[in-house]
């Protein structure tokens, strides 16, 4: 048993840093679904990323809901324009039930989830 029970110190970092960080990533995320995901290209059209620095910004910007991504996810448009990535890069393209598909990337850690488990 390590003598840290933290992960790492991330875990115990101020709030008011964490939320920092948190910010600067979403600001990454979204320049680069802009710039290479035609359907964020259009829906962030109107939107600087590098404005969303607080919580009020990040509460503009738009939400897609499942229901709209069927229309979007209709046939030949299997990822609705939705990725940053061609599909031919991506390890597996899943099928829901909803019916809705869901891309799965390179990486060892693609869904970012190691942190939490």
């Amino acid at each position: 048993m390590p003598d840290n029970p933290h992960y790492d110190d991330q875990e115990t970092r101020a709030a008011e840093a964490r939320e920092a960080t948190l910010f600067e990533a979403l600001r990454a995320r979204l320049a680069q679904a802009k710039a290479k995901a035609p359907y964020y290209r259009e829906v962030l059209s109107d939107i600087d990323p590098a404005g969303i620095t607080d919580r009020a910004a990040l509460a503009r910007l738009p939400v897609t809901r499942k229901s709209e991504l069927v229309d979007r996810q209709a046939p030949g448009h299997t990822l609705g324009g939705l990725t940053t990535v061609p599909d031919g890069r991506l390890r597996h393209i899943y099928q829901s039930p909803g019916p809705t598909y869901d891309a799965d990337g390179q990486g060892a850690d693609w869904w970012r989830m190691a942190r939490g488990l």
